[in-house]
């Protein structure tokens, strides 16, 4: 079921629903303990799914938690009556020193590649290495059709390198006008030393096949945010 499929159960129902992935498979995350502010506090079924009343336009804050999974706190947008991205991943705890970085997005435009580069040493993406030679980083789950999650996990960063961090739109990769990467509701969610430390919505509306999300210069996330050729 896609994100057009959730909204439509919306109208039909007079609910709202959010969804809810492990970040490592794809699956379904059940049983997971959902709290929406001033809403109540509900448990995801085996779809991964949370239903509630439908909520005026504005913002929700929402927090997820279940044992063996970093706890998320965020906000989600309702516009005209419908919330604008409603697809969740939730990252498996990690080994202290580990950074797990998590796009999401809709079903289109089908394959976007996230890239993970550290300046004068590796490539990791779909195409360059899925697992480094040393188990340092690998990309943990590649996603073809869209929706994601494509994550890749980071065992040991150097404070003296410097890394970035980019998703590129694979499908429409021969048109450089195009702006299927900035309507796909691409976000990406960044979890290290155990915390989710929040995330970063793909700016709306400009064209470009690269989304460049942040950068790590000693040790420090630079979030950059921008679309480019």
């Amino acid at each position: 079921m896609n994100v057009l499929d959730d909204e439509m159960e919306i109208m039909d129902n007079d609910n709202q629903t959010l969804r809810f992935f492990d970040a490592e498979t794809g699956e379904p995350l059940e049983g997971a303990s959902v709290n929406i502010e001033d809403i109540g506090e509900y448990t995801t079924d085996e779809e991964g799914k949370v239903r509630f009343p439908n909520q005026p336009d504005g913002y929700l804050n929402v927090e997820v938690e279940k044992e063996g999974y970093i706890t998320c706190n965020f906000d989600v947008e309702i516009v005209a009556d419908m919330i604008f991205f409603n697809r969740f991943s939730v990252s498996p705890k990690l080994d202290l020193g580990s950074i797990r970085i998590v796009l999401d997005w809709l079903d289109t435009p089908p394959d976007l590649d996230a890239h993970f580069v550290k300046q004068g040493g590796y490539h990791i993406s779909y195409q360059d290495t899925k697992v480094l030679s040393d188990g340092t980083g690998q990309l943990d789950r590649d996603d073809l059709d869209g929706n994601g999650p494509e994550t890749i996990t980071i065992n040991d960063i150097d404070d003296n390198a410097h890394y970035e961090y980019y998703v590129h739109n694979y499908t429409d990769r021969n048109d450089p006008t195009s702006s299927g990467l900035s309507k796909s509701k691409a976000t990406i969610k960044v979890f290290a030393n155990n915390e989710f430390l929040g995330t970063v919505e793909i700016p709306r509306g400009p064209k470009g096949l690269k989304w460049h999300v942040f950068e790590i210069n000693n040790g420090e996330i630079e979030i950059t945010n921008k679309l480019q050729n």
